[in-house]
């Protein structure tokens, strides 16, 4: 009887300090990839948020609300990101953040069982659903494929080749948006498909196979090193680089790829990347950020700072109309670093995509 009392104590003191909540304080559970191979997602989006929150500390102040982060590594696993969401929610956070594709889609569900806000660093699902207090300030799959499929059928092709990676988004989105696009527009188009393992780095083989059917678009999605390695054996089988379009993990090399790597590829961006589309806000981001850090920033950089100036603005709305966060975030209304901030109905950014291509080492609108 004393052990059963003992827990039920014990119980009800976790339970106590798990709803006891400092108002002025915003706490967020991170469960990202930091480490492993796709391991620099996390760290980039890491260096957003923490340069934004550095860069705009005067105005937390002045509302007197700290916003802290715990930031759990899920090496890119599932069973990691399940574990840490479970050690997470001990702590009854605010505000949830998952990334990146599968590792969100594991723990999706078990978030919004919870009934708090959740940030998606995740490309899938595909669409986000009005009402589940889920928000994404990144890019998604489907309105990626969108863009990808408007470009494909602009070039009028006969044959189109794509090349996806085998995890669950690059494969709906080529199966589900992609292809019926392509075959609406013509049921009788010839259509080569590959997916690839995650762990390819020899595409040589590939590369053959897509000289043989001699396409008029080769769509390639894949990881920066999967992408960086498939344009290396297609080049060397003199397949030409211009009927190519990427998907936007080619601008995570945009800092270790040569210009002459990089030229004549098409890819979807942002404005935030393409010359041409940005306005001066844009610009002199990019430039301060290049004199303190000496590189090109990267665009999930700048989408991970676009995060926390949302998230400061509904620090903001929260205070001053003393609403919820998920509320407070559905009420911003910014200019960020990659175009407009804020969120549509169901939680998205309004679409910012484009089709960019690559002269002398700069993104150019199509």
């Amino acid at each position: 009887m004393k052990k059963i009392l003992f827990a039920l104590l014990a119980a009800s003191m976790l339970i106590g300090c798990q709803e006891k909540k400092d108002d002025n304080v915003i706490r967020i559970a991170c469960n990202l990839p930091m480490t492993g191979y796709i391991g620099y997602y996390g760290q980039w989006i890491q260096n957003g948020l923490e340069l934004a929150k550095k860069d705009l500390q005067h105005k937390l102040d002045s509302i007197g609300i700290a916003i802290e982060i715990d930031y759990q590594d899920n090496k890119g696993e599932t069973k990691d990101a399940i574990n840490i969401f479970q050690k997470q929610m001990m702590q009854a956070p605010d505000l949830y953040m998952s990334g990146i594709t599968t590792q969100t889609m594991s723990i999706l569900d078990q978030v919004e069982s919870r009934n708090i806000p959740h940030m998606l660093w995740s490309w899938t699902p595909l669409e986000l659903t009005k009402g589940l207090k889920e928000y994404r300030c990144w890019v998604n799959y489907g309105i990626e494929g969108q863009h990808i499929a408007e470009y494909c059928i602009a070039q009028s092709p006969k044959r189109v080749a794509c090349l996806y990676l085998n995890i669950l988004g690059a494969k709906v989105q080529c199966n589900d948006v992609i292809v019926p696009a392509l075959q609406e527009y013509n049921p009788d188009i010839e259509l080569y498909i590959e997916e690839y393992p995650i762990e390819t780095t020899n595409f040589r083989d590939i590369a053959l196979k897509v000289k043989e059917f001699n396409p008029d678009v080769i769509v390639l999605s894949g990881f920066k090193d999967n992408i960086l390695n498939a344009t290396r054996d297609f080049s060397a089988y003199n397949i030409d680089k211009n009927k190519i379009i990427c998907s936007m993990d080619l601008l995570d090399a945009i800092n270790e790829a040569s210009n002459e790597i990089l030229e004549g590829y098409h890819v979807t961006a942002p404005a935030f990347n393409i010359k041409d589309l940005r306005n001066d806000y844009t610009q002199k981001w990019i430039d301060s950020f290049i004199a303190k850090f000496g590189h090109q920033p990267l665009y999930t950089e700048a989408y991970g700072y676009d995060a926390m100036m949302a998230l400061i603005e509904a620090a903001n709305i929260m205070q001053r109309d003393k609403c919820s966060l998920d509320v407070a975030l559905s009420c911003v209304n910014l200019q960020g670093i990659t175009g407009p901030l804020r969120f549509e109905d169901n939680g998205e950014l309004e679409d910012n995509l484009h089709i960019g291509v690559f002269h002398n080492g700069i993104l150019y609108a199509e």
